[in-house]
């Protein structure tokens, strides 16, 4: 435009004749050719139409570029040496840069919104599957502790009304809290405790358990009852009861935003067909961890002879520094 081979309004219409149709060819191609033809199987049809708009821009414009050629002051050199039949090719040849990219654009827009969709899809399989998981743990809790009860009513009557009273704190937890999606930790943990003392209301004699438990105030957040089904494992399979042989002990525990858990506990030698392996809860805890943290923890189980053990290293969001206290 700045070369000084015509005036303004001859190298405006020149440019013009140039950009238009293929802004024309850009913009049909994709808003209408590939959404409403292409995509929805007609190929052939497509082709065809795509073909006949391009041969009949070509032929037009041609006849446009050879006119303006003879009767306007916009001379180009290279134009006075080739025929009249080499400019319709020439505007063939240029009708399919905008096509190209346009296909493009709208190949990689047809992309983004399958990456979309899939996204969406893989979330809401993720959220059915941990809402599927979290129901789980509600009857499976429920029915341990229920047995727990019914055993200490057995032999002390007076402690079971401290125990429903404690049992009703619980299930408020796992009610209205368990429903959300994270959890302070702080909570978490204290629904824990509650478990845990609910535990020794059958036995408070607690010499033979080593319990070290995170006080958090940071604002960390954590998935609902995830934590609680390792806790549940240790005094459902644990002989803690025997003050000489059985023993507990549980440690969590935060490394700036890393959440630790690491559980022991002696077990009861059972028959083969009802050995030790961690039951619903365990398994519940391992695919709970596989769809909400997937790149974020590191879960192990060892079972040795009479000691079974986890290990558990979570990463979490946070800020300040915890303490550890006894329980």
């Amino acid at each position: 435009m700045f070369s000084g081979l015509a005036d303004w309004p001859s190298v405006i219409v020149r440019v013009s004749s140039f950009l238009i149709p293929q802004m024309f060819l850009f913009f049909i191609n994709l808003l209408v050719l590939q959404p409403r033809i292409l995509e929805r199987g007609k190929r052939i049809q497509y082709f065809t139409i795509l073909f006949l708009i391009v041969t009949a821009l070509s032929l037009g414009l041609g006849f446009v570029d050879i006119y303006l050629n003879e009767h306007s002051d916009f001379l180009i050199q290279p134009m006075q040496h080739h025929s009249t039949l080499f400019v319709i090719p020439g505007r063939f040849m240029s009708s399919i840069p905008p096509i190209i990219i346009s296909a493009l654009i709208r190949n990689s827009i047809l992309l983004s919104r399958k990456n979309k969709e899939s996204l969406e899809l893989k979330n809401k399989v993720l959220e059915a599957e941990t809402n599927a998981l979290r129901s789980q743990i509600n009857p499976h809790f429920l029915f341990n502790t229920l047995n727990n009860i019914y055993s200490l009513s057995q032999y002390d009557p007076k402690k079971t009304g401290k125990a429903i009273l404690q049992l009703s704190d619980i299930l408020r937890y796992v009610t209205y809290e368990a429903n959300q999606k994270n959890v302070p930790l702080k909570q978490e943990l204290a629904n824990i405790e509650s478990f845990i003392q609910l535990q020794l209301l059958k036995d408070p004699d607690d010499s033979n358990l080593d319990i070290q438990i995170l006080d958090d105030d940071r604002g960390l957040q954590i998935s609902p009852l995830l934590i609680l089904p390792i806790i549940e494992n240790c005094f459902k399979h644990a002989n803690h009861h025997d003050k000489v042989n059985g023993w507990i002990r549980i440690k969590i525990w935060a490394e700036d935003t890393t959440l630790r858990v690491e559980t022991a506990n002696t077990t009861v030698k059972k028959s083969k067909a009802n050995s030790y392996g961690g039951g619903v809860g365990m398994e519940n805890v391992q695919k709970r961890l596989k769809l909400l943290y997937p790149a974020a923890h590191e879960f192990t189980v060892k079972h040795q002879e009479s000691v079974y053990s986890t290990n558990l290293s979570l990463e979490l969001n946070g800020t300040s520094t915890p303490s550890a206290i006894n329980t």
